[in-house]
């Protein structure tokens, strides 16, 4: 059975043992682990059923580590750091060679972010290294935001899961590339957007089109175990379903089913959103309708997360 806890210094200790440690962060909860131990990287791998081939993000105290585990920090990727770390941005840059190639997936590019969440930010002071720290679920599932999230997905295990209340953010971290000879690319986005990097970077974000793997681009991922299916005109046959769950973007229409609605603000909607894919997953529902939100810069982040969740109706 997990355990949840407070004790910062339990956590520190096991992690120093090469156990894995279950830390807050501002996005979502994350499986973490000692990034220079390979045995506890490999268990990260094993727990969650991620494919190697997908690579770790390492979570460092400050923006000062960057150089040990980078062998190059460009000036675009230290405006960025210097704009937005701690917070959640992660940054691909040149690996050193000593850095495992399991945690960058066999890449010479290793990601790199420094958490803003206080929990987190204590744990890695205590702790005195890096850790990576992909999403503490089983892999393509939901990712948790809260600590009963990741009691639920690791129910059978002795994990020690350190509590820091609700995530903030609710979507992973934006991920950019920052590599030589390569123009900033966006890898994945979040809740920190596309214009706000531009405008400390001076220049037009790259798709990540030729860029390096990046967590998180599986067709299907963040995905609940009921049907789930998005759609601009309300499925109007299936309003009278007690079978059918509802997650509306305000404009709610009268259900037989269970239902919520996340409002038209997309950052308090991002940091709701997992908590209600969770609470209506767990109702053993045939079908989950999700209403999709604005087509606008802000709702990105939600948009791809959707996407890789559900299946579009229409």
């Amino acid at each position: 059975m997990p355990r949840i806890t407070e004790n910062l210094n339990d956590c520190a200790v096991r992690l120093r043992a090469g156990q894995l440690v279950v830390m807050p962060t501002e996005t979502v909860y994350g499986l973490a682990a000692d990034a220079r131990q390979d045995t506890a990287v490999q268990q990260v791998f094993a727990l969650k059923g991620r494919p190697g081939n997908n690579p770790l993000i390492v979570h460092l105290e400050n923006a000062a580590q960057a150089t040990e585990w980078a062998s190059v920090v460009p000036t675009a990727a230290r405006e960025l750091m210097a704009a937005f770390w701690p917070g959640p941005l992660t940054l691909v840059l040149p690996a050193r060679d000593e850095v495992s190639r399991l945690v960058t997936a066999g890449q010479d590019s290793v990601a790199l972010r420094v958490p803003a969440h206080p929990t987190a930010r204590a744990l890695l002071s205590a702790f005195g290294g890096a850790l990576v720290a992909p999403s503490a679920n089983r892999y393509m599932s939901i990712s948790p935001t809260c600590a009963a999230h990741v009691a639920q997905q690791f129910a059978d295990s002795d994990l020690l899961i350190l509590d820091g209340g609700s995530c903030q953010v609710g979507l992973e971290s934006t991920i950019v590339s920052v590599l030589p000879g390569d123009r900033p690319r966006l890898l994945r986005t979040g809740m920190l957007g596309q214009p706000a990097l531009e405008a400390v970077l001076g220049q037009p974000l790259a798709d990540r089109d030729g860029g390096p793997r990046a967590p998180g681009q599986h067709h299907r991922h963040y995905a609940p175990t009921t049907t789930t299916l998005t759609f601009r005109e309300t499925p109007t046959e299936a309003l009278g379903s007690a079978d059918c769950g509802w997650l509306w973007c305000a404009n709610a229409q009268p259900t037989h089913g269970p239902a919520l609605d996340l409002g038209t603000d997309p950052h308090v909607y991002a940091a709701n959103l997992y908590a209600a894919l969770y609470e209506l997953d767990a109702l053993d529902l045939t079908r989950l309708y999700i209403q999709l939100p604005p087509s606008d810069a802000a709702w990105a982040a939600v948009h791809d997360r959707l996407a890789r969740a559900s299946q579009r109706l229409n």
